[in-house]
């Protein structure tokens, strides 16, 4: 730990992770948000727009982050299309299944683990079948693959964007970097390149550094980093109880 009165946790979403920030301030820690990329509507509303008027000929949609759940649902709204006439909804993990309960989705049951490849590997009869995903400009391609090989198809279509982070938010992390941290939590594959390309010649030292999932993981240390805590399960709170065990030396 350094010199300063309490762990300092620099964490990197887009949006506040309300539960991740009171399990580490509970446990005697600083949390600072700095968000290392940014969320916007597509360039065009035109694929999903398509994809949402021919909707009763794909035999399920795939979900699979929060984000994917609200400009999906968002959209329908827009469209004028109810909840009620959607193929079955199958999502990620709980936090995703929570969303979608939120706004009127009945998820099926979920995967033993929370990523795409595990859904797509655990979802049944799935051979013949046509899905749509709503997902990011830069979605991972492993759950098509999957499905693919297991004799479905999926439509990946952009529902929304993943930006750069702000100039603004880059200068808060060149900041941050100044005044020091004791770990850095990283929650996306694509947090983890944009704080490589806003911090070039940062050296890693003692800082700890957190992920959430082994996809993240996996780019953390393509980026070079030494990544010391992976969550038992992939989410914010698994995270943040990772984060105070090792801060005590558990």
């Amino acid at each position: 730990m350094s010199a300063r009165s309490a762990y300092r946790v620099l964490y990197t979403r887009p949006e506040p992770a309300h539960m991740f920030e009171a399990r580490l301030r509970t446990a005697g820690c600083t949390v600072l948000r700095i968000p290392l990329i940014r969320i916007a509507a597509p360039a065009s509303w035109d694929a999903l727009d398509a994809a949402l008027a021919r909707i009763g000929d794909y035999d399920g949609v795939l979900l699979t982050s929060a984000q994917a759940v609200r400009w999906f649902t968002g959209r329908l709204v827009d469209c004028g299309i109810e909840e009620r006439s959607l193929p079955p909804v199958h999502v990620v993990g709980p936090k995703t299944a929570a969303a979608a309960k939120d706004v009127g989705l009945e998820a099926e049951q979920l995967p033993s683990a929370f990523y795409g490849a595990t859904m797509a590997a655990e979802m049944s009869d799935v051979n013949g079948k046509r899905y749509l995903q709503p997902t990011s400009d830069i979605a991972r391609d492993e759950l098509v693959r999957v499905l693919a090989e297991r004799g479905a198809h999926v439509e990946q279509v952009t529902a929304y964007r993943t930006l750069p982070a702000s100039d603004d938010d880059i200068r808060r992390l060149r900041e941050a970097v100044e005044e020091g941290f004791d770990c850095v939590a990283f929650f996306s594959p694509s947090a983890v390149r944009g704080y490589r390309d806003a911090l070039p010649g940062w050296v890693q030292g003692d800082v700890c550094v957190a992920v959430i999932g082994t996809t993240t993981a996996n780019e953390a240390r393509s980026a070079g980093l030494r990544v010391d805590i992976v969550a038992s399960e992939q989410t914010a709170e698994s995270l943040a109880d990772a984060i105070a065990a090792a801060m005590n030396g558990k």
